[in-house]
């Protein structure tokens, strides 16, 4: 057994091109894979690693056309042997697996190293379907490697698989992207989980087109297994399609409001996922907030939660997992903006003049420094703010409750000078 791993792994090209697939994944991807995954949260680490993808799977596609061609040249298959014509492939291939395991492996370590998630374990289901599309294109190549001479084959793979892996995220048909696995590396915000169809589409695929070229390898010559082949291909392509079927560029859900991890603080419940580093002072930094707020006179709802669709009755805590105290006050004042109505997207909303100088207000309120406020809101709104703090507080509230009202509408013009002031 020891002897027949080092003949195949020294007679495998997989030996020879995999450490410059990992230097090429951990230098020249490295800002990709680092840029975009949410701190503290391993379902974001895992789906970012994915947009090694592409280069991975052309390699080992092209490997896979190398060793097919490699063994049609020898003409091992036309020699009588006790194994079958899997049996010979499997082996020959498995480093060329192996290797692509590794680049995956390199890339999740790099983004799982940005993301910081701590303890636990990667998205499993996101490595099975990476394995299954590896393996797919593996496969794929081999066939094609069967059937042309190297000098052809490995440069038509390389291309053709290239394309077939990264153009489709570039397409405005998205189920095409989601099929082949492009859309895996969208996902996710500390709120989101991955939608399943994101990954039962492209598991589908790939075991329809595995399963094809497992029987065309084992049957080339036989008619009837090409029919097969062909049709094992067009039932799992079709499932992929309609599976990723009105999927989004972004195949994500809310995730499951059952994992936030809720307290009490002066009576407003506040809910933090568990990702959250250091929640004990979150919590009190939350409720300082709240307080200061209160006894300015403003009305909080009765909960702030970091749930993608939070309760009509609460708000949502604007804040990353990686927050620190003086993000609080930016993201309790976020939560209790109310959003632009819809109207303003297809008409005149004159109170947008008036979301600055509102947040600017609340943030001074809540205590925040006048210069981190200054750098939030800009200096124009932020003077604004300032000079309505100077005002008596029931003027403020007036102020402040009149702006939030015709924020709600596209009818109502703000009132950034006080009724009875001047600023």
């Amino acid at each position: 057994m020891i002897m027949l791993l080092r003949t195949l792994l020294r007679s495998s090209a997989a030996t020879y091109v995999v450490p410059f697939l990992v230097v090429f994944v951990l230098i020249a991807l490295g800002n990709d894979l680092t840029a975009w995954t949410t701190d503290h949260y391993w379902p974001s680490a895992t789906a970012n690693s994915t947009y090694a993808q592409p280069f991975v799977f052309t390699t080992c596609a092209a490997l896979g056309a190398w060793e097919g061609a490699r063994l049609a040249r020898g003409r091992v298959f036309n020699q009588a042997s006790t194994r079958s014509a899997l049996g010979i492939t499997a082996p020959i291939l498995a480093p060329v697996v192996a290797g692509g395991v590794i680049a995956a492996f390199a890339a999740l370590f790099l983004s799982a190293s940005s993301a910081d998630p701590g303890l636990g374990i990667p998205d499993l289901r996101v490595l099975g379907v990476e394995l299954l599309l590896l393996i797919a294109n593996t496969l794929v190549g081999h066939c094609i490697g069967r059937r042309w001479p190297a000098v052809i084959s490995v440069p038509v793979v390389l291309v053709g698989a290239f394309i077939c892996n990264a153009y489709p995220v570039t397409w405005s048909v998205l189920w095409v992207r989601h099929i082949v696995g492009a859309g895996l590396r969208n996902c996710c915000a500390v709120d989101q989980v991955m939608d399943p169809r994101a990954l039962w589409s492209p598991a589908a695929f790939a075991v329809g087109l595995a399963l094809a070229c497992i029987v065309l390898i084992n049957c080339r010559t036989s008619l009837r297994a090409a029919a097969l082949a062909l049709a094992l291909l067009m039932a799992g392509a079709g499932t992929a399609a309609v599976v990723a079927y009105g999927l989004k560029a972004d195949p994500v859900l809310a995730r499951p409001n059952a994992d936030l991890i809720c307290r009490s603080q002066g009576g407003v419940s506040v809910c933090l996922w568990p990702e959250v580093r250091d929640a004990d002072r979150i919590h009190s930094e939350t409720g300082k907030v709240i307080k200061a707020l209160t006894t300015a006179g403003v009305f909080t709802p009765t909960g702030f939660t970091m749930a993608a669709s939070p309760a009509p009755s609460e708000a949502k805590l604007g804040i990353l997992p990686n927050a620190q105290a003086q993000d609080i006050p930016a993201g309790v004042v976020l939560g209790m903006m109310p959003p632009p109505p819809a109207c303003a997207s297809t008409s005149p909303y004159p109170a947008v003049t008036a979301r600055a100088p509102v947040a600017a207000w609340l943030l001074l309120t809540s205590g925040s420094p006048a210069d981190a406020v200054i750098q939030q809101t800009g200096p124009a709104a932020a003077a604004v703010a300032q000079k309505v703090r100077q005002l008596p507080q029931e003027a403020q509230l007036t102020w402040y409750q009149f702006n939030v009202r015709a924020m709600k509408t596209c009818m109502s013009k703000p009132q950034l000078v006080p009724i009875g002031g001047a600023l």
